[in-house]
C-alpha cells in the first residue's frame, strides 16, 4: 500500500523516471544532487549561512520541472523610528532581488514564478505603513520584477517572523522545465 501511494505521489509530481541516487556536490559545492532533488545554492554566502549554517536548508530545490525557493525574510535594522512607505518599498525590492539571484543560479528568471506566498507582520511597530499599503507595495514591486500573466499570490498576516526584525517573508514556487 505504502509503495503504491508513494508511486502515485511521485507520478503526480512528475518525478517518475528519477532514481534515488547518492548525493553529489558540484566542484564549488553550490549544487547538491540526491534523492530525486537538486539543492541550488546561488552564492558562497548562502552556502555558508543557509545550507551549511545552523538551520541547514537550501535556498532553492529543484524537483522535476519545479523550483521551490525558501522564504526570503525582509528585515528592518538599525532604526529607532518606524519606516515609511518608500523605505518599506526599498526593502521589498531587496527581497525580490535576492529571489531573483537564486532563480538566476537555477537557470531561470522571475517570470517563471507561478506561486507567491507572502507572510506579513502587519502590526509591526517597525512600520509606519498600514496593512493595505503593505499589500499594495508588494503588488507594485512584483510588477517591477515580473511580467504578465501574474503569478498566483497569497498574502498571510502573522504575528512574528525569524529574525525578530522581520516584517515580511516571501516564498515562491517557479515552473522551469528542464530541457530535454
Amino acid at each position: 500500500m505504502r509503495k503504491t501511494l508513494l508511486s502515485t505521489v511521485f507520478f503526480a509530481l512528475g518525478l517518475v523516471g528519477y532514481s534515488c541516487q547518492a548525493q553529489e556536490r558540484s566542484a564549488d559545492g553550490l549544487v547538491v544532487t540526491g534523492h530525486n532533488k537538486t539543492a541550488i545554492i546561488a552564492t558562497e554566502r548562502l552556502k555558508k549561512s543557509w545550507y551549511d549554517g545552523a538551520y541547514h536548508f537550501s535556498p532553492a530545490v529543484r524537483a522535476g520541472d519545479f523550483l521551490y525557493l525558501s522564504g526570503v525574510a525582509v528585515s528592518i535594522r538599525n532604526t529607532e523610528t518606524p519606516i515609511d512607505r518608500e523605505a518599506y518599498k526599498s526593502l521589498i525590492r531587496t527581497g525580490f532581488s535576492r529571489l531573483q539571484t537564486v532563480l538566476k543560479a537555477a537557470g531561470t528568471d522571475m517570470n517563471s514564478i507561478v506561486k507567491i506566498t507572502s507572510f506579513h507582520v502587519f502590526d509591526s511597530p517597525l512600520l509606519a505603513v498600514d496593512k493595505r499599503d503593505q499589500v499594495l507595495v508588494m503588488a507594485e514591486v512584483k510588477g517591477e520584477f515580473m511580467e504578465e500573466p501574474h503569478a498566483a499570490w497569497t498574502a498571510v498576516g502573522t504575528t512574528a517572523l525569524l529574525p525578530d526584525a522581520g516584517v515580511v517573508e516571501i516564498d515562491i514556487v517557479a515552473y522551469a522545465p528542464l530541457e530535454k
